[in-house]
């Protein structure tokens, strides 16, 4: 029984190094935060600023020239309790394996006339995960989700689909 053990520990001991373990983090594509619309830019801005008030997302600054408009949001933390998606910092964002304790995120649209006569908008998130005192806010990279929410509900309140993504 002695040798038996021995044999076991020596046949664990020289097939040990050819196991490893293998983490495979997921391929991460870019985002595809552009859209086109076949709506004016005056309607386009609009259907923007209802967009982010019911996404409940306050406009921080927002403004509109002849050609393009711009709104900034404040920050909307992130909740841990709830069924919405949206509103949960390890689905909105990649977090690895990093322990955050809560996050948060802010908005920018861009919204400007193109030559077809159409509408071009751009979202950007800026998705911020918190771990500490001594670390704050540590930048995430964004999954897609609050952006494909927004650029859904801006083709709802203009009551047409985006003409194309890209």
């Amino acid at each position: 029984m002695h040798t038996l053990r021995r044999g076991l520990a020596a046949l664990m001991i020289l097939t040990l190094p050819a196991c490893t373990i293998t983490w495979h983090e997921p391929t991460l594509r870019p985002l595809n935060t552009n859209r086109f619309y076949a709506a004016d830019l005056a309607a386009t801005c609009d259907a923007v600023d209802q967009a982010l008030q019911k996404s409940g997302l306050a406009i921080k600054d927002s403004q509109r020239e002849e050609r393009a408009c711009l709104v900034d949001t404040n920050f909307k933390v992130l909740s841990d309790v709830g069924e919405d998606p949206a509103n949960h910092l390890k689905k909105v964002a990649w977090t690895g394996v990093g322990r955050f304790i809560g996050g948060r995120y802010t908005v920018t649209v861009t919204t400007r006339t193109v030559r077809d006569g159409g509408t071009r908008v751009r979202v950007s998130t800026r998705v911020e995960g918190y771990i500490n005192e001594e670390f704050g806010y540590q930048v995430l990279r964004s999954r897609g989700i609050i952006e494909d929410t927004l650029f859904s509900s801006i083709a709802q309140q203009l009551g047409t689909a985006a003409v194309e993504t890209g």
